[in-house]
């Protein structure tokens, strides 16, 4: 067989493999919750967000978001990794993605220890994929959930 031919079988091979990987990314959406989030102050709270159909977000760079805010970046993973030096500060060490998960679709993010300043709407973004997604997320405090209890009852 001639070499050129070979290479260009080759080349031929791989476009199509990336036109594929490139269709079925354009196809899947990515979806949040369109619920708002409820969480007390002092809990973790997880703010799903998926691409359905699943394919894999590992290589993708994941922000998530919060307009309004100086630095607007909640978490940003980029090559494997949170970007801590572009996170908003109010935010260090209380954010994680599930990057075992990530393989799967899912782009969740989880905030620790939350607190009434973290109620608001939040954006996931999926950089090459041009994707975005948004969810709401309401933080009450205990004494107000104690209140409706005994109004309720």
């Amino acid at each position: 067989m001639n070499p050129f031919s070979l290479m260009t079988c080759i080349i031929t091979i791989l476009l199509f493999l990336v036109c594929s990987l490139v269709c079925v990314a354009e196809q899947s959406e990515l979806i949040c919750s369109h619920q708002p989030i409820v969480a007390l102050v002092g809990d973790d709270v997880i703010l799903p967000c998926y691409l359905d159909p699943p394919i894999s977000a590992s290589s993708e760079t994941v922000a998530w978001t919060r307009p309004g805010l100086d630095p607007e970046f909640i978490h940003f993973h980029h090559n494997g990794r949170l970007m801590p030096q572009i996170q908003n500060p109010s935010y260090y060490l209380r954010t994680r993605l599930f990057v075992d998960e990530l393989q799967n679709g899912n782009v969740s993010m989880k905030i620790f220890r939350v607190k009434i300043s973290d109620a608001g709407k939040y954006f996931c973004f999926l950089e090459s994929m041009l994707k975005e997604a948004s969810i709401q997320l309401t933080v009450g405090k205990s004494d107000f959930l104690k209140m409706m209890n005994y109004t309720l009852w």
